[in-house]
C-alpha cells in the first residue's frame, strides 16, 4: 500500500496535515465528510483519502453508509423499522465521531470509532465482508475481527456472524478474500450493519499515539472503484 506524503519516517500519520491528501471526489451519492446528523456530534470535515488503494469492505454493492443509532429502527432513531427505505438509500452520511461513549482524541465530541455500513438488503448472514488489503487476521474476538497489514494498519470488522467466519486467527488473506457475513451480533441485537474502522499510528502534536482515524473518504473512494 502506498502511504501518502503525510506519512512520517517513523510510520506515523501527521493528523494536522491530512488536508494535503487527495480529497474525495464530489458525488451526489455521498454527503461531505464530517456532515453528521444534526445534534449527534461534531464531525471531522476532512476530505483526506488516507488509503487510496483500499478495497471496499463489502464484496458487492449497493451499500449504504449511515448511522444505525440515529436512524429508523435505531436505539435513538425515534421508532420505525431498521428496514426502512431511508436506511437503504443514498446519500451516504459520515458517522465517525458520532456521539458514543468512546473518547477519541481526534474527535471534539469524543464518539464513534468508525463508519457504519448497511449491505444491499436488510438481511442478516447474507452479504460478505472482505479483506480491504493483503494482511493477516491479527485477532478474532466475540464481536470483532481485526486485519493487520504489513505496514501495521489495523482494519476492524464488527457485527459479523462470528460463528460462521471464513477465516481464523493468523490466517494470511489477500485483498478481496471473504472474511464473514454481515450480521447484527452484539450484547443485544442491533440493526443489520457492518461497523468498519481503521487504527493507525498518528502524530498528535508532539505525541505519537495509536488511534482510530476517519475512514469515510477512503470508503467513498473504494466504493466508487467497486461500483463505477
Amino acid at each position: 500500500m502506498k502511504k501518502s506524503s503525510t506519512t512520517l519516517a517513523c510510520g506515523a500519520l501527521a493528523l494536522s496535515a491530512l488536508i494535503a491528501v487527495t480529497p474525495a471526489i464530489a458525488d451526489d451519492r455521498f454527503k461531505a465528510p464530517g456532515d453528521l446528523i444534526k445534534d449527534t456530534g461534531i464531525g471531522l470535515s476532512i476530505g483526506a483519502v488516507l488509503y487510496p488503494d483500499m478495497r471496499f469492505p463489502l464484496e458487492s454493492g449497493p451499500a449504504y453508509a449511515n448511522s444505525h443509532v440515529y436512524a429508523p429502527g435505531g436505539f435513538k432513531g425515534n421508532g420505525g423499522s431498521q428496514c426502512d427505505t431511508v436506511n437503504y438509500s443514498y446519500p451516504w452520511r459520515d458517522n465517525f465521531c458520532e456521539l458514543r461513549r468512546s473518547d477519541l482524541p481526534v474527535c471534539a465530541s469524543g464518539g464513534h470509532q468508525g463508519q457504519d455500513i448497511r449491505p444491499a438488503t436488510c438481511q442478516t448472514d447474507t452479504h460478505w465482508a472482505v479483506a480491504v488489503e493483503d494482511g493477516v487476521i491479527a485477532h478474532v474476538g466475540r464481536f470483532a475481527l481485526t486485519l493487520q497489514t504489513p505496514s501495521g494498519t489495523l482494519y476492524r470488522y464488527v457485527h459479523m456472524n462470528m460463528d460462521d467466519l471464513a477465516v481464523a486467527p493468523l490466517d494470511k488473506v489477500s485483498k478481496g478474500d471473504r472474511l464473514g457475513k454481515v450480521s447484527n451480533s452484539w450484547i443485544s441485537e442491533l440493526p443489520i450493519h457492518l461497523h468498519f474502522d481503521v487504527k493507525e499510528t498518528v502524530q498528535i502534536g508532539d505525541e505519537t499515539r495509536s488511534v482510530f482515524v476517519p475512514p469515510y473518504s477512503s470508503l467513498v473512494t473504494s466504493y466508487r472503484q467497486l461500483t463505477d
